[in-house]
């Protein structure tokens, strides 16, 4: 009877040495698979050394390596031992270099935040792979829908009426109102002419500087803007100030602007001059239903998502010289956005012509 014998398996190494004993592409672990399987079988070495074509002395050293590290001491992938290969991974390592991206970095490495170096380092310190490279982690990372994400803050509300609201501006939003128009209102600002940083296409070696000093000597705006829900369009204004003045004047420009439309349906958030009595009173007088955001929950009016939009291609990546070129901007973008302009500025061969000049 042989001393060596391949230990009792458990039930998951059982079906993982099936799977291996038929792996077409890897013969050395579909012969080292066979080794245990016939010898928890019953079979003596002599016999399972014959049976697979190796020594004696092999089989013996195969099922030492099982017996003391389980699979993964008899399994061999020459794609990770050989730098020259190309690089390819099981499904298994695969699984576990995902399940390692989105572990948190400060229990596995003592930091904050992965990046793609230091997520190789620790993969080859942990021996999950013998080496890899940067571009060939992004790729396994990405195919797995993997990415790296910006993170985002989130205000819960605390207004006792928050459903109420909610479910009040939400059935303005799905029911056109009849003999009347729906309006979302809010102020983008403050506005100041300094340096934004955004990104932009550029060569290797080459982005766009801005300058790292100024000075705020030119006051600041605020746009008071308009979303109708109906006409799917934006609009509005710059003010110096913003309050219950600039605010009472935007709803006379509003009236006057919709002034055949009948109802308007306002949402807006709960800013303290929106509230005040003149405010309140001149709503009533004219024909102006006022819907309020609960508190903390402004993301309920639709404005806001347009805002962003806005900010991302009139904002970012900019350096005005006046409030006269920034406000130009902005409009020149509504243009757009309200279909009264192609997007177009200036046709491409003119273009070219004037850099070369």
């Amino acid at each position: 009877m042989d001393k060596v014998v391949a230990r009792r398996l458990r039930p998951h190494e059982g079906r993982k040495l099936h799977r291996l004993k038929r792996q077409l592409s890897n013969a050395v672990n579909s012969r080292r698979a066979r080794v245990i399987l016939l010898s928890r079988g019953g079979l003596c070495n002599q016999k399972i050394a014959e049976h697979v074509g190796l020594s004696p002395q092999w089989v013996r050293q195969i099922i030492h390596r099982f017996n003391q590290s389980g699979i993964d001491g008899i399994t061999w992938y020459p794609w990770l031992c050989t730098p020259a290969a190309p690089r390819r991974f099981t499904a298994e390592v695969v699984e576990q270099i995902g399940e390692i991206a989105l572990s948190p970095p400060r229990q596995l490495i003592g930091m904050s935040v992965w990046s793609l170096a230091k997520l190789r380092e620790y993969l080859i310190e942990q021996g999950i792979v013998e080496s890899i490279s940067l571009e060939w982690l992004r790729q396994i990372l990405r195919a797995r829908s993997i990415r790296w994400r910006h993170t985002k803050t989130w205000k819960d509300s605390n207004d006792p009426e928050f459903w109420l609201k909610y479910r009040r501006i939400r059935a303005l939003y799905h029911r056109r109102q009849r003999g009347g128009v729906r309006l979302c209102i809010d102020e983008f600002g403050p506005l100041n002419l300094v340096p934004r940083h955004g990104m932009h296409h550029a060569r290797t070696g080459h982005v766009d500087r801005l300058r790292a000093t100024y000075h705020r000597t030119h006051g600041v705006r605020h746009f008071m803007g308009v979303y109708d829900l109906d006409r799917d369009t934006l609009n509005g204004y710059f003010v110096r100030r913003k309050n219950r003045v600039t605010f009472l004047s935007f709803l006379r420009w509003l009236r006057r602007r919709y002034r055949h439309r009948g109802t308007l349906h306002i949402v807006l958030d709960n800013a303290t001059f929106h509230s005040r009595p003149e405010i309140l009173a001149y709503a009533r007088a004219n024909d102006i239903r006022f819907y309020w955001t609960p508190t903390n929950a402004s993301w309920i009016n639709r404005i806001e998502c347009h805002f962003t939009a806005m900010k991302k291609f009139t904002l970012d990546n900019t350096d005005y010289a006046s409030h006269d070129e920034l406000q130009a901007a902005i409009f020149n973008y509504l243009a757009w956005r309200n279909r009264r302009r192609h997007i177009t500025i200036s046709d491409w061969p003119a273009s070219r012509r004037s850099r070369a000049a």
